[in-house]
């Protein structure tokens, strides 16, 4: 077996991940613009079924459904893209979902119709996620994982941070089935770069030492796939409020856009420093210190007054998430077996999903029967439990210490 100087691995990132990256991008762009499209689009929208339902659970089950069947998706498609060991036609295939779903949102009549393509949305996303996420590991190496994997949700977030922002001065301006054939190009745009420039990844040997780390690690990824969980939760039940903001903080819809969009720029700027500071001092700090200190954050944003106090409170909740969501991931990579990338980092990733999905329900669920700021208390003392856990459950790899040691003494 090929044995790597731990020197030379951290000399660079390949250029195939900022290919994969910038080839994303626009479908990013479409999908930060349907966060703030989809739940003011119901505002007007007839339901056949369900006309008593308070506004807020309804936008909450609207986005919920897309995550809650792109979770199902992910850990089958990790699955199989482990089997098969090839990674592009997953990410074809959910490219190809995304737009031709994004283009019929246009033409739907009732709240049912857009219920019924929001899950078949979900289904065919969530088969790219577990595929993207294993090539962007299969380019990197243990120490410059954290690093790879902030170039990535960089460029990524900037893609989706600047998407609510577009999409609220679309519907603004333009309407929302503008917004809606707008998401539709985006993701045909980056299914062509996908299709031309990205080149498959496969499984190799380099890293089968970390394979005892696997055998180890389940339990671990699995307590850092609920962190991500209630990570996601504090950030995505905002949503279902979307409407309810509008009324308290008397906002249009270009300013809530800016609202979502506050958290996922400064999310951006801050993911790929998080990643190497990771590389460096360890994932676990960071990951336990985000989300102690996003606890106070996501309360705060239950009580803000005006648009710029919610802006403001969300781009610090920015900050708090690039500490979490880089090293984790990075993490995650390091606990993996080099065949079981994709299955195990499924984990990560569908948890990701299943936050987004519960986040929306969750705040409009507790908003919309008992009290508007109780969603957010109660998911802060989630947020603090879970930092709880993972500080005294998860440890890191000796591989990585070992590796984090040897370069500080090259450098002394």
């Amino acid at each position: 077996m090929k044995k790597i100087n731990p020197m030379q691995e951290s000399q660079g990132i390949s250029q195939e991940l900022y290919i994969l990256s910038l080839s994303r991008f626009f479908e990013d762009v479409g999908t930060g613009m349907l966060i703030t499209l989809i739940p003011l689009y119901i505002v007007d929208l007839n339901s056949l079924f369900l006309p008593e339902m308070p506004l807020m659970l309804k936008a909450g089950i609207v986005m919920t459904v897309f995550g809650l069947f792109n979770a199902i998706s992910q850990p089958i498609m990790g699955r199989l893209s482990d089997k098969i060991d090839r990674r592009k036609p997953f990410i074809i295939f959910g490219l190809v979902g995304y737009t031709i779903f994004s283009f019929m949102y246009a033409h739907v009549t009732n709240y049912e119709q857009l219920l019924l393509l929001r899950i078949l949305q979900g289904i065919t996303v969530g088969a790219t996620i577990p595929a993207i996420i294993a090539m962007v590991i299969h380019l990197s190496t243990p120490s410059t994982r954290g690093k790879a994997v902030g170039i990535y949700t960089t460029i990524r977030g900037a893609g989706f941070g600047t998407g609510p922002i577009v999409g609220g001065a679309i519907a603004t301006y333009y309407g929302f089935n503008t917004g809606f054939y707008a998401c539709a190009v985006l993701g045909l745009v980056s299914f062509v770069l996908v299709n031309l420039l990205v080149k498959e990844t496969h499984n190799n040997n380099i890293e089968k030492e970390q394979d005892v780390n696997a055998r180890d690690g389940y339990g671990s990824i699995l307590i850092l796939a609920g962190a991500m969980f209630m990570m996601m939760v504090g950030i995505m039940m905002i949503v279902a409020l979307l409407p309810e903001y509008e009324v308290r903080l008397q906002a249009s819809e270009f300013s809530l856009g800016i609202a979502l969009s506050a958290y996922m720029i400064a999310r951006l700027i801050f993911q790929a420093p998080m990643g190497s500071l990771s590389d460096n001092i360890g994932r676990k700090k960071l990951i336990v210190g985000g989300l102690l200190l996003s606890a106070p954050l996501v309360i705060g944003t239950g009580y803000v007054t005006t648009i710029n106090q919610l802006i403001m409170l969300r781009a610090m909740q920015g900050f708090t998430i690039a500490a979490i969501d880089t090293p984790v991931i990075a993490l995650a990579g390091d606990l993996s077996g080099e065949g079981e990338i994709g299955s195990k980092l499924s984990m990560i990733t569908t948890a990701y999903a299943a936050g987004m999905a519960v986040g929306p329900i969750f705040g409009g669920l507790l908003a919309g029967y008992m009290t508007f700021e109780t969603p957010f208390f109660v998911c802060a003392a989630l947020m603090f439990i879970a930092g709880a856990i993972v500080w005294k459950k998860v440890s890191e790899p000796q591989q990585h210490i070992d590796i984090q040691r040897l370069e500080h003494s090259e450098i002394i």
